[in-house]
């Protein structure tokens, strides 16, 4: 298939790339900076230099699945804008949409966000706008039905590491074998790779986690 990948360079994106690469995809890194996008991607890497924002619904057309892993931490009101941006673009559109979440818009057992419990928490506000932002992230693609999109959370812990084995889930928050919510990029890419190639999850959003 032909995928694209929006910020490609990241951690998530970096991942996901090599991962649809390696089962032999038709992949295309969108970056803002085709220098670090060669150092970080491979000298071969397919390459489009665009600001995100300024992407159209006619240039995803191309592409099979296009994939939203751009994520700005300092300031997370941009990963929402990229999001309804994107919406925007390719509303009746026939592309598949793939948007990366984090785990705030998972559900603790009480049924509540694991954002409602993380804004609790001593120095919260210092860095809990990213998880609120993806709560609503959530909230706008599950009234969205006129884009075909799927989405993904990560766990409580989300680091750099290698596919091994993973488990997947619906709409909680999930714990690992050794009793800690955590998933690596490697795992995550794997599971969204999945889901590519065998959908289950159209137009809805599940996670996974490490095994």
């Amino acid at each position: 298939m032909k995928i694209a990948i929006i910020g490609a360079t990241g951690m998530t994106g970096k991942a996901l790339f090599h991962e649809a690469t390696s089962r032999g995809h038709e992949v295309t890194g969108f970056v803002r900076n085709e220098t670090r996008g060669k150092e970080i991607l491979g000298d071969t890497a397919q390459l489009v230099v665009e600001d995100a924002f300024a992407i159209t619904g006619e240039q995803l057309d191309q592409y099979d699945v296009v994939i939203d892993a751009f994520a700005n931490h300092a300031e997370p009101s941009e990963n929402l804008d990229l999001l309804t941006h994107l919406i925007h673009q390719t509303r009746k559109h026939d592309v598949r949409m793939f948007f990366i979440l984090g785990a705030g818009p998972l559900l603790q057992e009480d049924g509540s966000y694991v954002y409602d419990f993380l804004k609790t928490l001593p120095g919260a506000e210092e860095w809990v706008d990213e998880p609120r932002y993806g709560v609503t992230e959530l909230q706008v693609l599950l009234s969205t039905p006129d884009v075909n999109w799927t989405s993904i959370s990560a766990q409580n812990e989300y680091v750099e590491g290698p596919k091994t084995e993973y488990v997947l889930g619906k709409d909680h928050l999930m714990e690992a074998s050794d009793g800690e919510s955590h998933v690596t990029s490697g795992n995550l890419a794997g599971a969204v790779l999945d889901e590519i190639e065998t959908p289950a999850f159209e137009m809805q959003r599940f996670t996974v986690s490490d095994k």
